[in-house]
């Protein structure tokens, strides 16, 4: 998860929900192994099709966002589930002082809306907040860091109940001291197990994911071999992690043409190990200037992404990283370099664009 850092540092200090951005990753080249259809963009409910699979088809909830009555209908009629971003800075302002009004917030949305929820993240890199935790986590002795980690993790997904069909519970393990604190302390893999222990106390229903990114330009297959190892070793050691998950920020300019087989090689290896697969972060970034052959090229990789994951049972959930381009935007209102790239299936006034199209056929041709 790539995230604008000053974007988070503001939301630290005003413990606001707002949008995740600055993700960077988009696509050029595209060799693909199906064509898709060219037909005018009809704006059927996507959730209808994902609602009759049983699969979640689900996008970010940008609370900077809610007072937008299309973006609210675009979000309702188009997606059975919404990820719940709610970082250690959001819930835990201050040592021991929960502010949960943003669970709150989205379980009560999801409810009207008939909608689940995702949440994202319970380990995460300690420096994007809060200050308090980044400043002192170091000095921590290991059953200190321990019992926080445990109460932490208790109180938000108990918090969350059933509204949650599943939680982001490590995310980013690879890159070497990423998660800061938590594997200096604790001590690595021991951080991972006990995170994923902690949480399955906490609700034993709902589905557990690792979650990492695997570059833009496909899977870097080393690097997945090395997250498989890792989710064995876990397992291993009484980690219950249910679901691999893989960030999909691509980008045309570099994508090799073989991207589609490398997919399915990472489902295939999940099944090897035992656990399921969610596209936990899927757009596509256009170069700055792309014209409607681009648009063409970006709904392709949509497609032969989604298809691909429909046509694998244990492929089980497909997230977009955005709804809607314009909303990709830094919390002082400044636009972020991903939203010149218009990395999502909806244009700046929520209409939709070609990609659209790529992800109505793929829902549409279904299992």
């Amino acid at each position: 998860m790539r995230v604008c850092l000053r974007a988070l540092i503001r939301q630290r200090a005003l413990c606001a929900f707002t949008a995740l951005m600055g993700m960077s990753c988009a696509l050029f080249w595209f060799a693909g192994n199906m064509q898709v259809e060219a037909s005018a963009p009809r704006v059927e409910p996507l959730r209808s099709y994902a609602d009759k699979m049983h699969f979640w088809f689900g996008t970010t909830l940008q609370g900077l966002f809610m007072g937008n009555p299309k973006y609210v209908q675009i979000l309702t009629t188009h997606f059975n589930s919404g990820t719940s971003m709610v970082l250690l800075g959001q819930i835990q302002p201050t040592p021991g002082n929960y502010d949960f009004h943003i669970i709150d917030h989205q379980v009560e949305f999801a409810r009207q809306h008939d909608m689940k929820l995702f949440g994202v993240t319970l380990v995460y890199r300690p420096f994007i907040g809060p200050q308090w935790f980044f400043n002192t986590c170091k000095t921590w002795s290991k059953e200190k860091m321990d019992n926080f980690l445990k109460e932490h993790i208790h109180a938000v997904v108990s918090r969350g109940g059933d509204s949650y069909y599943g939680w982001e519970v490590v995310n980013e393990p690879l890159v070497p001291g990423h998660n800061g604190c938590w594997s200096n302390v604790l001590g690595d893999p021991d951080y991972i197990v006990k995170a994923f222990r902690y949480a399955r106390e906490a609700n034993s229903k709902a589905q557990l994911v690792l979650n990492d990114n695997f570059g833009h330009d496909g899977i870097d297959k080393p690097r997945a071999k090395e997250f498989f190892d890792l989710i064995r070793k876990v397992k291993s050691e009484g980690g219950p992690i249910d679901v691999a998950g893989t960030q999909m920020h691509l980008r045309p300019e570099n994508l090799r043409p073989t991207y589609v087989d490398e997919f399915k090689w990472f489902l295939a290896e999940a099944r090897n190990v035992g656990v399921q697969v969610h596209v936990t972060e899927m757009d596509v970034m256009l170069p700055p200037g792309s014209g409607p052959e681009m648009l063409q090229k970006q709904k392709e990789i949509f497609y032969n992404i989604l298809h691909a994951c429909l046509q694998d049972s244990n492929c089980t959930a497909f997230t977009l990283w955005g709804t809607g381009d314009h909303l990709r935007r830094a919390d002082n209102g400044a636009e972020s370099p991903a939203s010149e790239k218009r990395p999502t299936i909806f244009d700046d006034n929520l209409e939709p664009k070609p990609a659209y199209e790529g992800i109505l056929q793929a829902l549409k041709e279904g299992r």
